[in-house]
């Protein structure tokens, strides 16, 4: 016999904080996904680690 589960749809009103954090989170998810186009290429020119990385690095 099968279990049945109970679901419960939560409502996050859009004025809370909650929903502001869910919301960023959505769009910088949606960013990982994007390629850059030429121009968003052309004006961030690959440059070197900062010294305070490169320990992580090596």
């Amino acid at each position: 016999m099968r279990t049945q589960r109970k679901n419960r749809i939560i409502q996050i009103k859009p004025d809370s904080p909650q929903w502001k954090i869910q919301q960023l989170f959505g769009t910088w998810a949606g960013n990982l996904d994007r390629l850059p186009d030429a121009d968003e290429i052309r004006r961030n020119p690959p440059r070197s680690a900062p010294l305070s990385v490169a320990e992580m690095v090596f």
